[in-house]
């Protein structure tokens, strides 16, 4: 196993963030490794990032939430290793509604469990580092969102573009709404444009000014 890391310290030599690619890139693909089926998949988000929150918005106007489950973690990071005093990690946790509040580790009050928390009925994995490990994970950083396959126990990918493709073109066979497409041909070119803006500046931008460790 990979020792464990946060995004946090993800920073160049000059003290900004520079953020590493997503460790996890296979495709569902008809014919290949990791077919498109119902009831394989599991998809693990974190609604406070934007990327996840996207894949989890393009389940749902797909109509696909009856052939691809969801767990959502708490928004407080915990230790993820409570138990061992040399193992400071913190990360994302699974919690159920009506838990009892999780602390902020820097001392800044606890968040409640409500109805948003949907833990992982998969594994029962109390941290988002646990389903990770299940996968026998070597690069140590566990961030949201994953795709997960049922059939082979392990991570399909966490690149959210390549998920969101992938929920967008890969299960219409299952889809309630097959029709729909977040990413029409004839719009492409200009929604990859405007990415290239957007994804530095704005979604990428948060993570820039709030990590840096100098400005």
């Amino acid at each position: 196993m990979a020792k464990a890391r946060t995004t946090l310290v993800e920073v160049d030599k000059k003290g900004g963030f520079a953020r590493v690619d997503s460790g996890y890139r296979f495709k569902v693909e008809a014919g290949g490794r990791f077919a498109p089926e119902a009831n394989r998949y599991h998809l693990y988000v974190a609604l406070g990032c934007p990327w996840a929150s996207g894949s989890l918005t393009t389940l749902f106007l797909k109509g696909l939430e009856d052939v691809i489950g969801h767990s959502i973690v708490h928004p407080t990071w915990a230790r993820t290793r409570p138990d061992d005093p040399e193992d400071t990690h913190t990360g994302w946790m699974f919690r159920a509604p009506g838990d009892a509040p999780v602390p902020n580790p820097a001392g800044h009050g606890s968040n409640e469990c409500d109805d948003a928390c949907v833990p992982d009925t998969l594994h029962n994995c109390k941290s988002l580092r646990d389903l990770y490990d299940l996968a026998n994970d070597t690069f140590g950083k566990f961030t949201t969102p994953v795709l997960w396959d049922k059939k082979e126990n392990t991570i399909v990918n966490n690149e959210s573009t390549e998920i969101l493709r992938m929920l967008n073109d890969c299960f219409n066979d299952f889809a309630k709404h097959p029709e729909v497409d977040i990413f029409p041909e004839a719009s492409q070119k200009e929604a990859e444009e405007l990415n290239s803006f957007i994804y530095p500046t704005v979604n990428n931008g948060v993570y820039r000014c709030g990590f840096a460790q100098t400005q």
